[in-house]
């Protein structure tokens, strides 16, 4: 029987139910078939324990949907940030988070005073320990026993031998290695073993925060709306015991916030020059299927905040983007040593680029727009073709008339900001003509439903 629990152990699984029920709201609870509809029950007592302000009920004909409102103006932060910080632990990694610091500290480390922090000690308590890391280090300065660390076999040991626990060294060892990594440790390699000791102290923080301190959390306070990876600045607000009061965002792209640790994988290969190996999802058929690629860049959609990672495939020598959201599992492979040329091989064909497709065929698709634009009343429309027209090329064909041209993989991609000037095209004609049949289609519909009644009618159009 699954037992309903707060935190998690595995995001992605949490991502994907967050996603389908709550962001879209698609999906009932007769619907879920992943698992069992106790499964159903936990998940949705866990998200809502974090996301109550947030979440909305409806009744269709389906059964009950769930989903997240939310008004941008109304919330400081993303709410979705707490799914990041609801990360699972057992009893025996908080027992071990204090023997480890316990040990270090009695082994005459000379960063003792790190083990004397937390919100209620008070500034008497900052001074003595400084003035405690102070002396000790002085001792080891001047040959008194100064430790070299302790390995993790030693520190399996001492906590068996001080406490009545055994501990698996590799668990210790794997602690030890995460600690490292978060910067509480440091590791000093001893012939064949690694001897860890406490990192040194921070700088004593003073009473008074200079101005310096609130122009960096002013910063920190828009960072965290912004940016990706904002969940970085709103745990450091959390730290400080403060809160965004100053920004709202008229566009904010919260959802987006559930592929970070995806972003994170990609940049990660992409700094290194790697190429990756992936579990991609199909949003619109649900077929799950592995993939791999070099990573060369991200495009992030103005309009939706949707996220892609353009990939360049060995196998077909073609790029192609994936949406982050559908990603998962992303796993580095061995590093490409042809990585900058690539790159420089993309940055040559993203003037043809549209949006993020590159087509299928490989070939790029040509496209003429022949518009009627009043020079004298609408001058802003030439400007929004030149402002947005990507690259193609605009020309003055006689009075009042202009010419749209140019060549881009998918012209498809294309129609939404064509429909933005209907009124306005006399003409329009592509070597993309299921394209072109479709955006005409879509013209001829519009025109029966509101101008053929008025025509047969007599009325001026």
């Amino acid at each position: 029987m699954a037992e309903f629990q707060e935190l998690i152990k595995n995001f992605d699984r949490i991502r994907d139910y967050m996603r389908q029920f709550y962001i879209y709201g698609f999906k009932a609870r007769t619907e879920f078939d992943g698992k069992s509809a106790r499964t159903y029950d936990n998940e949705r007592r866990r998200i809502e324990s974090w996301l109550a302000d947030y979440t909305r009920a409806d009744y269709t004909s389906k059964g009950k949907h769930v989903y997240i409102n939310v008004d941008s103006k109304e919330i400081p932060q993303n709410p979705l940030y707490t799914a990041w910080k609801s990360k699972s632990f057992t009893d025996n990694d908080l027992m071990l988070h204090f023997f480890l610091l316990d040990q270090m500290i009695e082994d005459g480390n000379e960063n003792a005073g790190m083990a004397q922090t937390g919100a209620a000690q008070t500034e008497a308590a900052q001074t003595e320990a400084a003035q405690a890391g102070a002396a000790q280090t002085e001792t080891a300065q001047t040959g008194s026993p100064a430790p070299g660390g302790l390995t993790a076999g030693e520190l399996c040991d001492r906590i068996c031998a001080d406490y009545g626990v055994v501990f698996d060294s590799q668990t210790v060892r794997l602690k030890l290695k995460e600690y490292e990594f978060l910067g509480l440790l440091s590791a000093v390699k001893d012939k064949k073993q690694l001897r860890y000791r406490l990192a040194p102290l921070l700088p004593p923080e003073t009473a008074a925060p200079s101005p310096v301190w609130d122009r960096l959390m002013m910063a920190v306070k828009f960072f965290q709306g912004v940016a990706p990876f904002g969940v970085v600045g709103s745990t450091i607000l959390d730290r400080e015991e403060t809160d965004n009061e100053y920004f709202q965002f008229k566009h904010h792209f919260i959802v987006h916030t559930l592929e970070d640790g995806v972003l994170s994988d990609v940049l990660a290969a992409m700094k290194q020059g790697r190429a990756i190996a992936f579990t991609n999802r199909s949003g619109r058929t649900g077929n799950v299927f592995q993939s791999r690629g070099l990573p060369l860049k991200i495009f992030v959609s103005t309009r939706t905040g949707r996220r892609y990672v353009c990939l360049y495939q060995e196998n077909t020598r073609r790029f192609t983007n994936m949406r982050l959201d559908s990603m998962s599992d992303v796993t580095p492979l061995e590093i490409h040593s042809d990585y900058s040329r690539k790159q420089d091989l993309l940055k040559r064909n993203l003037d043809r680029l549209w949006g993020v497709s590159f087509s299928g065929s490989g070939r790029l698709e040509e496209i003429c727009i022949k518009f009627y634009v009043n020079e004298s009343t609408e001058t802003y429309v030439l400007d929004r073709l030149y402002r947005e027209g990507r690259g193609g090329e605009i020309q003055r064909i006689r009075e009042n008339e202009y010419l749209y041209s140019g060549a881009f993989f998918d012209t498809n991609e294309m129609l939404s900001w064509v429909k933005t000037f209907t009124g306005r095209i006399l003409d329009i004609q592509g070597s993309n003509h299921f394209a072109v049949a479709k955006i005409t289609y879509d013209w001829e519909k519009m025109y029966e439903m509101y101008c053929r009644n008025g025509e047969e009618s007599g009325e001026e159009i």
